[in-house]
């Protein structure tokens, strides 16, 4: 499904025009930061489903029981705002309170079909990623896979290559950690690190000495 500014009032009705009453997982992108390949806008529709397909090929999740959806709130690349064949909203992106507000509506209306659907949000650009993991995870089933779940599989890397070493598991603060680039997944694999040094009895002060940011030039 798609969302767009121009329906903000409607979005608790629209969930009811998806045919299945049973969903369990909301894959949902504003189209900002797809991948590499930076703001696509309406074309991201690909990511939401191509994560779907692995929920139900690998997590045994009914194919009815799952829904992709843009929140198409416009885009900043040039190319598709002069594109003549872009379906997706030809306006220059919303920001502020009008792309909070038309987020908000959506998670309620996805809540109040479905109270106990999970929401992933992926491929939200880092100046709104965190932002809204921390507005909806104390009320919402949801997570942001480029923050938590790359946070997640890169501690958990570590931690097996700390024992293929031979050390400690918790030796993990004693390790430098290098990370290439601030974006969501970066910053978000610093957090959950960081988290983990905490939890075996680092201050947060000496956590923090293990880390080193770079941009791509080093």
């Amino acid at each position: 499904m798609y969302f767009t500014e121009e329906d903000r009032g409607h979005m608790a009705a629209m969930v009811h025009n998806w045919p299945h009453d049973d969903v369990h997982v909301v894959v949902v992108t504003d189209g900002s930061r797809i991948l590499g390949l930076g703001d696509l806008g309406a074309n991201g529709m690909g990511i939401p489903i191509g994560k779907l397909s692995l929920y139900c090929a690998a997590g045994g999740i009914a194919p009815h029981r799952v829904m992709p959806v843009v929140l198409d709130v416009g885009t900043d690349n040039e190319e598709l705002l002069n594109h003549p064949f872009y379906l997706g909203v030809q306006k220059p992106r919303i920001t502020g309170d009008k792309y909070f507000h038309l987020v908000d509506e959506f998670m309620r209306a996805v809540r109040f079909r479905w109270p106990n659907v999970l929401v992933q949000f992926e491929d939200f650009s880092s100046d709104k990623a965190q932002t809204l993991l921390n507005m909806y995870r104390r009320e919402h089933l949801c997570f942001n896979d480029d923050i938590q779940g790359t946070g997640a599989t890169t501690l958990a890397g570590i931690l097996g290559a700390l024992r293929a070493k031979g050390e400690s598991v918790n030796s993990l603060g004693k390790q430098r950690i290098v990370i290439a680039g601030a974006g969501s997944a970066g910053i978000g694999v610093g957090q959950v690190l960081m988290d983990a040094m905490i939890e075996q009895g680092y201050t947060e002060e000496a956590a923090k000495k293990a880390f080193f940011v770079v941009d791509q030039d080093g």
